[in-house]
């Protein structure tokens, strides 16, 4: 029913344009195209990340909103247009109609073997086969089966009326090599996605899939291909192009060919950009994700925040069977003006919405302009952080590009649901339950067999690699919730010598920047002049490359401090038996550090002892085997990596 309804509605409007002067038909294309681009709001942001994608690094926010309201109002002309195709005759031609390169048709005709004019959806693409047909070629257009079988014959009705054949996509080939075979030109259009099944070939700085099928008819039938564009000059005036025309002979390289049209179609797209369709999801399929990792300046984040981006590749390499080089990463660290302006954009971003695509004018606000431009010229598939202080940046980026966000840790005021995914490790206090959030027993980190092998290639050459048994030992220091005395660390450093002297094993020893200066230099003095210290790294002094995933690929054993959730994370990862200790406690309140360990500490991955114990803890547990929790994102997170997908 509504296919009739909405059929004769369509022969109504029709009957009327055909009434009206063409410059008012196209006034009124332009006005309904603006309505359409505030009602559609899905296509609307799909044809902004689009524009996004191709021009970030040209066009600010405002120019590509504005773009993309303009692409929907040469729409709305195209549509009114088609809707007057009746109109359309020789006078009509010859007053609107401009034709470049026409003699190319006639003398691809004298071939004998017909020819493919290889369109796009190109401003009024309907004209390219109106002028063939009323110029002397009758045209074959090969169309797709559109939902309401009406109105589909309503669009066969106009276009048939001047001369052109209509052919359904689908059991077509038999026909349209009949008439190729008759010497007649074909138009297939060629800059839609074709699916995992095309061929991926570069168009607007992505591996784009392209459909293989009009090369493929060139080469059986000897057709020649006519690249065949037109664009819209003004109100109702158009010039039509036949680009150079293209060869094909069995044999060639069908990627070669398709590029060569994806390079001619950039051209117009890059000339005329508002005259493109836009709404297209042209790269659905595209192997080619961009990750953009935003980071607080904080290390132990940014490692989470660059893991979670390295098993989203990992699972694209496993699960989807893409390369390595198929996922880009890019690290940018967003600088606000204040503090004022960090806590404001969470305000900000509390209240957002996907309407604030296009406008970003909170973000500009709060972030330094070099930093704001930083990011306004990126564009990206997928935004991940980690921790509150860019929680805000993460979901206005996201909205911007269209983009799907992942962020590990609570993110804060901005609530979960800001997020496609959120990674939150069992001991942060968050109740909530819902399908976008994962919960793991340690925090998501870059260490795995991979980088461990990698650290311990790189420490070798210092910490030595033979037969004695290695001790890592990873010190954190002052937080909020904990202080580092020089009691402890004395008592640290006293059992480890002497568990050290009793195994006759090495000790391979690592401070952090939180680490004191006063227990550094205790650490210097104790440890620089021990034989059995192969590795001394004082992070305030000089941060060594690899130093954490080296010891922790060298070592036997790992004794670790408790107040870090980074460094536990990273231990537990390794695979191997981890001691933790706790520091000195500020507060009576029990803090998220105890209640992951003695969540890791159930679950049989650590050993807790205080520090005047570690002697006997490491002793009794050198030899032993421990859980491996490395595969934290198999079991966790890993699983739902398709939501950023």
């Amino acid at each position: 029913m509504l296919d009739l309804i909405a059929s004769y509605a369509i022969k109504l409007i029709a009957g009327l344009f055909n009434l009206l002067p063409i410059n008012l038909v196209l006034a009124l294309g332009r006005f309904f195209g603006g309505i359409a681009y505030y009602i559609n709001a899905p296509r609307r942001k799909v044809a902004y990340a689009n524009l996004k994608s191709v021009f970030s690094k040209e066009k600010t926010p405002h120019e590509l909103k504005r773009l993309t309201k303009m692409n929907y109002r040469r729409l709305g002309e195209t549509i009114f247009e088609v809707l007057c195709l009746k109109r359309v005759d020789k006078k009509y031609l010859n007053k609107y109609v401009k034709k470049e390169h026409w003699d190319r048709i006639g003398t691809a005709l004298l071939d004998g073997k017909g020819v493919l004019y290889w369109t796009a959806h190109f401003d009024n693409w309907e004209l390219i086969a109106i002028v063939s047909a009323l110029c002397g070629h009758p045209f074959v257009a090969l169309v797709r089966e559109q939902g309401m079988k009406q109105v589909n014959a309503l669009l066969d009705e106009l276009r048939e009326s001047k001369g052109i054949t209509v052919v359904r996509k689908g059991a077509s080939t038999k026909h349209m090599l009949r008439e190729l075979r008759k010497n007649k030109p074909v138009g297939m259009l060629g800059d839609q996605n074709a699916g995992k099944t095309g061929v991926f070939v570069d168009f607007l700085g992505r591996l784009t899939s392209t459909a293989p099928g009009t090369v493929k008819i060139a080469a059986k039938t000897g057709a020649v291909i006519l690249p065949s564009f037109i664009y819209r000059v003004k109100g109702p005036y158009h010039n039509v192009v036949i680009e150079k025309p293209i060869f094909v002979k069995k044999g060639d390289d069908i990627a070669e060919h398709l590029a060569t049209y994806n390079k001619i179609l950039e051209g117009y797209v890059r000339r005329y950009p508002e005259q493109w369709l836009w709404l297209h999801k042209r790269w659905k399929v595209t192997p080619t994700k961009k990750v953009l990792v935003l980071s607080d300046g904080k290390a132990g984040h940014l490692n989470q925040a660059r893991a979670l981006a390295e098993k989203l590749k990992r699972y694209r390499v496993e699960m989807d069977g893409y390369a390595q080089i198929d996922t880009e990463i890019e690290v940018i660290t967003p600088r606000f003006k204040n503090k004022f302006c960090a806590f404001l954009l969470k305000v900000c971003a509390s209240f957002s919405s996907k309407n604030c695509q296009g406008c970003m004018k909170c973000l500009k606000a709060c972030l330094r302009p070099d930093s704001y431009e930083e990011l306004m010229k990126r564009y990206c598939d997928i935004v991940i952080s980690c921790g509150a202080g860019v929680a805000a940046v993460n979901r206005f980026i996201a909205i911007e590009n269209n983009a799907k966000n992942a962020i590990a840790m609570k993110p804060s005021i901005l609530g979960t649901g800001k997020f496609s995914m959120v990674v939150v490790p069992r001991h942060d206090s968050l109740r909530k339950k819902a399908e976008n959030i994962i919960f793991t027993d340690i925090a998501p980190n870059l260490i795995s067999k991979k980088t461990m092998e990698e650290g311990a290639t790189q420490l070798s050459s210092i910490a030595g690699s033979g037969n004695r048994k290695k001790i890592g030992v990873l010190l954190g220091g002052d937080n909020s919730d904990f202080v580092l005395t020089e009691a402890q660390a004395k008592s640290l450093l006293d059992d480890i010598i002497r568990v050290s002297e009793n195994l006759k094993a090495d000790i391979l020893f690592t401070t952090s920047r939180r680490t004191p200066a006063r227990i550094e230099e205790l650490a210097r003095n104790k440890l620089s002049s021990f034989k059995g210290c192969r590795l001394l790294v004082l992070a305030n002094e000089k941060n060594v490359p690899f130093a954490v995933s080296g010891i922790l690929g060298l070592s036997d054993i790992v004794v670790v401090s408790g107040e870090s959730v980074s460094m536990i994370s990273e231990a537990v990862a390794s695979g191997k038996p981890v001691i933790t200790f706790m520091l000195q406690k500020k507060k009576r309140k029990k803090t998220k550090f105890e209640k992951m360990l003695e969540n890791l500490k159930k679950k049989n991955y650590i050993v807790v002892a205080s520090t005047d114990r570690i002697f006997q803890a490491v002793e009794e547990n050198i030899n032993k085997k421990r859980i491996n929790a490395s595969d934290w994102a198999k079991d966790d997170a890993y699983r739902y990596m398709w939501r950023l997908l």
